[in-house]
């Protein structure tokens, strides 16, 4: 477990509150288990680090001054994909597990972000690239599925949400994909206060046939990632009904029955599980008005 926020308990035994704003979030188990890739801004800006699985070794993966966020491992372990900014805008890079040979995918005006890998070797992202008005507001923008080889060709344009679609999670059998879907409804938002949209966990064939909701929730839904065994997708919720804190949860994808992965005071987001499914990794902070503090945890899910 990565401890990283600063924290001070005064002389009169007032309680410990965090002084600073680390944060150390969006945990990327390696295919093999033994490391995990993150992003933090612990060093004032934002940069992508390596950790041993048991917490140790830690060092600098990528700092580029671009903002690399959201690591993502290719099957084989070689390459890691990342979203960075370029001129204002956030575009899909890859380079070596050893954080050389940064090259750039994408190359488009639309926003690119959330790189994850299918186990044939293609990235899936979301972007924004089909929208028909680049001026729109992000939300009023329309963020489909796309997918390109590792060398960002060969793109292919997988959902026709006309809506928020994001955080793509191909299903490792090549079979199904996840994503978070923006619907009109009612719904609730970070702090439980009612809102006219909703955010869903939404399930779909490869190719985007086959939309299926799989959450069916007010609350906030999202993060989704494929369990080991594609039968189940991993995803951060609300739905505890506390303000500004989210926790871990499974959904069997056949019987839509709802696991609870993590619950306690602070709030867990972005899971991911590891590669033998035993043990997820969460983004697990406190949140509020003022920021967020957190750090990389690890829940054991069996033995």
């Amino acid at each position: 477990m990565l401890i990283s926020f600063a924290a001070v308990l005064a002389l009169s035994g007032s309680p410990v509150m965090p002084v600073t704003s680390v944060r150390d979030s969006y945990p990327a188990p390696s295919p093999d288990g033994a490391k995990i890739a993150f992003q933090s801004n612990r060093s004032g800006r934002i940069a992508l680090y390596l950790v041993d699985a048991d917490g140790s070794n830690l060092r600098v993966l990528l700092d580029s001054g671009d903002n690399p966020v959201m690591p993502a491992w290719s099957p084989d372990g070689k390459k890691i994909a990342f979203a960075a900014t370029v001129d204002g805008q956030s575009e899909i890079f890859v380079m070596d597990a050893d954080g050389g040979n940064k090259k750039r995918l994408s190359h488009d005006e639309g926003f690119d972000s959330h790189p994850h890998w299918s186990t044939d070797g293609r990235i899936f992202f979301n972007s924004a690239r089909a929208t028909p008005d680049r001026d729109a507001d992000w939300d009023d923008q329309w963020h489909e599925i796309f997918s390109m080889r590792a060398d960002g060709s060969d793109i292919k344009q997988h959902t026709n949400c006309r809506a928020v679609c994001t955080f793509p999670s191909p299903s490792p059998d090549n079979k199904m994909i996840a994503y978070r879907k923006v619907i009109d409804g009612a719904g609730v938002n970070w702090l439980q206060a009612p809102t006219e949209t909703n955010s869903e966990v939404f399930i779909a064939n490869r190719e985007g046939s086959g939309e299926r909701n799989i959450t069916n929730d007010p609350a906030f839904d999202g993060w989704p990632i494929w369990a080991p065994d594609s039968q189940s997708v991993i995803f951060a919720s609300n739905r505890s009904g506390r303000p500004y804190v989210s926790q871990a949860y499974s959904v069997d994808i056949s019987t839509l029955n709802v696991t609870t992965l993590t619950d306690e005071t602070w709030a867990n987001s972005q899971p991911t599980p590891s590669p033998d499914g035993n043990t997820v990794y969460t983004y697990r902070f406190i949140q509020g008005e003022n920021g967020s503090h957190g750090h990389i945890a690890e829940t054991k899910i069996s033995d």
